[in-house]
């Protein structure tokens, strides 16, 4: 099951973002909310390869909340340290298949594409980590079976409906930092700055070493000198 909210006049069905329906039908009702958001402009329009969901946990801390309510789909909120995601994609290939489905065709085609754009089925981190989310959540298994695109397909003038909603999320995925450690090593999305960095941290950790090294050699030597003049000594 999945649900678009729904919002008549008076009251309002459960959920964080609601569909007006009020007397047309239900395909008009969804129409009218869907319809294309491109008024936002991308620094870069390219969707380089590293722009999946996994890698939104992983190297950004931007966590993805799991929504059947297709009306919340690639919405940020928590001050963009979390993003919404559909994840009915088994629905949505079963709505393509109706020849009468309340779903537009383009908003199907397109939440397909943003899937197969954030969870590519040819990336293996995104399985293994989809895997580890299935143990924690329902999630719909068939997510990580909506395909790749190709290199031609992640811009975001590809998509219109989920076009500035895309280009915020990749505002926030390029903006954010590595807040530890694991996420330094992991960010390889300036792959320049990342040898810089850890060439930087090896050279650093090397210059210790053999500082500690120098140290208790000089020790060493000290503590022999004064075996040395001590023996001297005695004798």
């Amino acid at each position: 099951m999945t649900e678009v909210e729904l919002k008549a006049s008076s009251e309002t069905i459960s959920g964080r973002t609601p569909v007006s329906w009020e007397s047309s039908s239900l395909h008009t009702a969804i129409a009218k909310h869907f319809v294309p958001q491109d008024t936002l402009l991308a620094g870069s329009p390219k969707l380089r390869v590293f722009f999946t969901a996994c890698n939104f946990e992983r190297i950004c801390g931007i966590r993805v909340r799991w929504t059947t309510n297709l009306a919340d789909h690639l919405r940020l909120v928590d001050d963009d340290r979390a993003v919404f995601i559909f994840h009915c994609a088994r629905f949505l290939n079963f709505q393509l298949g109706q020849e009468r489905s309340p779903l537009p065709r383009t908003l199907i085609r397109e939440t397909l594409n943003s899937l197969a754009l954030l969870f590519p089925s040819t990336d293996k981190r995104t399985r293994d980590w989809l895997q580890g989310q299935a143990k924690q959540h329902c999630i719909d298994p068939q997510l990580g079976k909506c395909g790749s695109l190709l290199m031609q397909g992640r811009r975001t003038e590809n998509f219109s409906i989920w076009h500035d909603r895309l280009v915020i999320l990749k505002q926030a995925f390029d903006d954010s930092q590595p807040a530890t450690f694991s996420q330094l090593w992991l960010d390889r999305r300036n792959r320049v700055q990342w040898y810089t960095f850890w060439v930087a941290v090896l050279v650093f950790a090397m210059a210790m070493f053999f500082g500690v090294v120098q140290s208790l050699e000089g020790a060493m030597q000290v503590y022999l000198a004064y075996k040395s003049f001590e023996h001297e000594r005695e004798r």
